[in-house]
């Protein structure tokens, strides 16, 4: 009964596809086709806003590197006039020495991070690119 069911099956298939026609999309199909896509307006629920802001990054950054700086180019010993204004009198007489006042470094691993960074920064943007037109619908 079963192989009955599949013959019949297997001849009304062969029937309707006979009888068919192949039909063919218009010539602009594809032009009206994405011009509806662009057309649909996209949620806001669903657009990308970053976790942290650009202004945020430039303050951070900003912080980061006159730390950095203070660090290389401060002086070597402190004078501590805020902990004798709080009354802290025994950690006064604690000096601050820059740490990073006794490394020196090579003229050629400054170059090496020098270049490392103007190709990092070249980079990043070509990198953001690619991946934004990968994902554009």
């Amino acid at each position: 009964m079963n192989e009955n069911a599949d013959k019949n099956l297997d001849n009304l298939s062969r029937k309707v596809i006979g009888e068919s026609s192949v039909e063919s999309p218009s010539f602009d199909f594809t032009q009206t086709l994405m011009a509806q896509i662009h057309g649909v307006n996209t949620s806001k629920a669903t657009t990308y806003v970053p976790l942290i802001s650009k202004r945020v990054w430039f303050i951070i950054a900003a912080a980061f590197v006159s730390v950095l700086g203070y660090l290389v180019f401060g002086t070597s010993a402190e004078q501590n006039s805020w902990v004798t204004d709080f009354g802290l009198d025994r950690i006064s007489n604690i000096e601050l020495s820059n740490p990073l006042a006794t490394i020196e470094f090579s003229q050629t691993s400054i170059y090496a991070v020098a270049l490392f960074a103007i190709m990092l920064c070249i980079q990043i943007p070509i990198l953001k690119r690619h991946f934004d037109k990968r994902f554009e619908a």
